[in-house]
C-alpha cells in the first residue's frame, strides 16, 4: 500500500496548526448554556463520523453504528443536567474514548476561560508490575494518616482496584485493555478533576505488609507543584531518543525518536540527514555485529521514513518481499473526504508522483459517489509481490534489534511490523496498538469549541489486528532514559544471541 499520503497529511497538519494559532487570537467564549453546547457538539461529532468514517458502512464491523448511536444517546441524556465546563468536557471525552481507537477522537479543546482545579486524598498511586501482575501502589504521600508509601490498593467502596481504575480513568482514556494506556494514566486514579460522570472513592482498603487496612479518604485541594512532584514519582516517564546514527559497543545505533512526515519539521530535517548518513555508511552498518533501531519516544507520523531506511540497508527486493501489507483498502466516499484529497493535491501538486496517486484516489472517490457507493476500494497498480530472496542473499548481515516503549503507535507500529519481518528482535516495553481505520482528517465542530479527528479509510486483512500490541522478546524494566543501562543490557543479550 502506498505511504505517500502521510506526507500530504503532514503538510495539511502544519496548515491547520497555523490556522489554530490564528484562532487563538480570538478565544472562543463560554456558551450561555453548557447543556445545549454538549448536545450540539455530541450531535456534530456523531454526524462527522456517520458521514465520513468507514465504520457506519463497514459490513465487517456491524456493531459500530449501534455503538455510535448509543454514545450519542448517553451524551444527550447527560446534556439535560450539564451546567459546567467539566460536565461538557468529560461527557464528550468519554464519547470519543468509547470507540477505543487512537485515530478517532476530539482535539484542540477551547479553554473558554476555564481554570482546571483538582483535589486529592493526600497520596497518589502508581501502576507497578511484578510476578503477581499489575498493582496500584502508593508511591507519593503528604498525609501521615493516609495509606503509607508501599501500600497496595485492594479496592474502594466495594470496587476492586482494577475495576475502580477502569471506571474512573479508563472510560475517559479509552483503549484500557492496552497495558500502555494503563501505564500512562494510572497515576491519576486519586486525582479528582471534578468529573461528574464517575464516582470518586471515599473509603479504600490497602495491603500494608501482611495486613489489610481500611482508610477513609479526606479530599482536599491539590496544588500544581505538589501534583507535578507526585506525578514524577508515580509515572515512568517517557524518553525520546535523538534522531541519529552513532556507534555503540555492539555496532551501530540508529535513533528514531520521531517520524514527523513534514520534511521541514525538526524531526523531518533530522530524519533527512539520517537517511543521507545511512546511505553513505550503508556497508559499515550492514557489516556491523549488531544494529539497534531505537524507537523510544516515537508516537508515529509517516512510515515512509522507516521504509526508506530499511530499503537502503536490506535492499528493495528484500523489503518488498517481506513487508507486512494489508490485502486491500476501502475509502469512505464522503464529500468532505473527497475535498480533503483535493486539498492535498493543491498542497502537494509539485511532486508528480504524489499528485498522480492523489488524483487516482480523488477520481475513485468521485466515481464511487456518482454511483452511490459508500466505499471505494483502492487497487493500486503494482507488480505482483516478488518472492522472498534466498536466505542469506540480503546485504544486511548485522544482527538487528528494535527497541520500543509503551507509547509506540501508528507509524511506529508499522516500523516494528517491518523490522520484525526483516528479522529484528523486539526488546524494551510492550507497544501501544491501533485499529485498521486510518488516514485521519480534522474537522472543527460548528460551535468552535473542539475539533474532530476522523479516519477516512479502512485496511482489509492487515496482519496485525485491531489494538494488537507488539510484546517484546526481552522486556526492559528500568528507566527509559537510562541509555547507558539499556546499551549494557542489549550488549549482554546480543552476546547471548551469538552463543546460541
Amino acid at each position: 500500500m502506498s505511504r505517500i499520503l502521510a506526507a500530504a497529511a503532514a503538510a495539511v497538519g502544519a496548515l491547520a496548526a497555523s490556522s489554530a494559532q490564528a484562532q487563538d487570537a480570538a478565544p472562543t467564549p463560554a456558551p450561555d448554556n453548557w447543556g445545549a453546547a454538549l448536545a450540539q457538539d455530541a450531535r456534530a461529532f456523531h454526524d462527522v463520523i456517520l458521514d465520513s468514517h468507514p465504520g457506519p458502512v463497514d459490513a465487517e464491523n456491524p456493531g459500530f453504528t449501534p455503538h455510535l448511536e448509543a454514545g450519542l444517546a448517553l451524551a444527550l441524556e447527560r446534556a439535560r443536567t450539564t451546567d459546567s465546563y467539566e460536565d461538557w468536557y468529560f461527557a464528550l471525552q468519554e464519547y470519543a474514548a468509547s470507540f477505543d481507537d487512537g485515530h478517532l477522537g476530539l482535539k484542540d479543546w477551547a479553554g473558554m476561560g476555564h481554570v482546571w482545579t483538582a483535589h486529592w486524598p493526600g497520596f497518589l498511586t502508581g501502576l507497578r508490575t511484578g510476578p503477581e501482575g499489575e498493582r496500584h501502589e502508593v508511591v507519593f504521600s503528604r498525609d501521615p494518616a493516609a495509606a503509607p508509601e508501599g501500600a497496595v490498593l485492594i479496592g474502594c467502596d466495594g470496587r476492586p482496584a482494577g475495576d475502580l481504575a477502569a471506571e474512573i480513568i479508563g472510560r475517559g482514556a479509552g483503549r484500557w485493555s492496552l497495558p500502555s494506556r494503563r501505564a500512562i494514566y494510572a497515576s491519576t486514579l486519586f486525582v479528582d478533576q471534578h468529573n461528574p460522570w464517575v464516582r470518586r472513592a471515599e473509603q479504600c482498603e490497602f495491603r500494608v505488609g501482611t495486613e489489610t487496612r481500611a482508610y477513609p479518604l479526606t479530599w482536599r485541594e491539590l496544588p500544581d507543584a505538589v501534583r507535578d512532584e507526585g506525578f514524577a514519582a508515580a509515572r515512568s516517564p517517557r524518553f525520546t531518543a535523538p534522531i541519529e546514527l552513532r556507534a555503540w559497543s555492539g555496532g551501530q545505533w540508529i535513533g528514531l525518536g520521531g517520524f514527523n512526515g513534514d520534511p521541514a519539521s525538526e524531526d523531518g530535517v533530522a530524519l533527512t540527514a539520517l537517511q543521507a548518513a545511512v546511505e553513505t555508511r550503508a556497508d559499515e552498518i550492514r557489516q556491523a555485529p549488531a544494529v539497534v533501531f531505537d524507537l523510544r519516544g516515537n508516537g508515529g507520523g509517516s512510515s515512509a521514513w522507516i521504509q526508506a531506511l530499511a530499503t537502503t540497508l536490506w535492499g528493495k527486493a528484500e523489503v518488498e518481499a517481506r513487508s507486512p501489507e494489508a490485502e486491500a483498502v476501502d475509502w469512505r466516499t464522503s464529500e468532505k473526504n473527497l475535498a480533503t484529497i483535493e486539498e492535498y493535491k493543491v498542497l502537494m501538486g509539485s511532486n508528480p508522483e504524489v499528485l498522480a496517486w492523489l488524483s487516482t484516489v480523488a477520481d475513485g472517490l468521485r466515481a464511487a459517489r456518482a454511483e452511490g457507493r459508500p466505499l471505494w476500494r483502492h487497487v493500486e497498480e503494482e507488480e505482483e509481490a516478488p518472492a522472498a530472496p534466498p536466505a542469506g542473499s540480503s546485504p544486511m548481515t548485522a544482527r538487528t534489534w528494535v527497541l520500543t516503549d509503551s507509547g509506540c503507535a501508528s507509524a511506529c507500529l508499522d516500523a516494528v511490523d517491518l523490522l520484525k519481518a526483516l528479522g529484528a528482535t523486539h526488546v524494551g516495553q510492550e507497544t501501544s496498538g491501533d485499529t485498521a481505520y486510518m488516514e485521519v482528517r480534522d474537522e472543527p465542530l460548528p460551535g468552535g469549541r473542539v475539533v474532530a479527528r476522523v479516519p477516512m479509510k479502512v485496511y482489509r486483512g492487515r496482519p496485525r489486528g485491531d489494538n494488537e500490541t507488539h510484546v517484546p522478546v526481552h522486556a526492559w524494566t528500568g528507566a527509559l532514559a537510562d541509555t547507558a543501562g539499556i546499551e549494557a543490557w542489549l550488549a549482554g543479550l546480543d552476546a547471548a544471541a551469538v552463543r546460541r
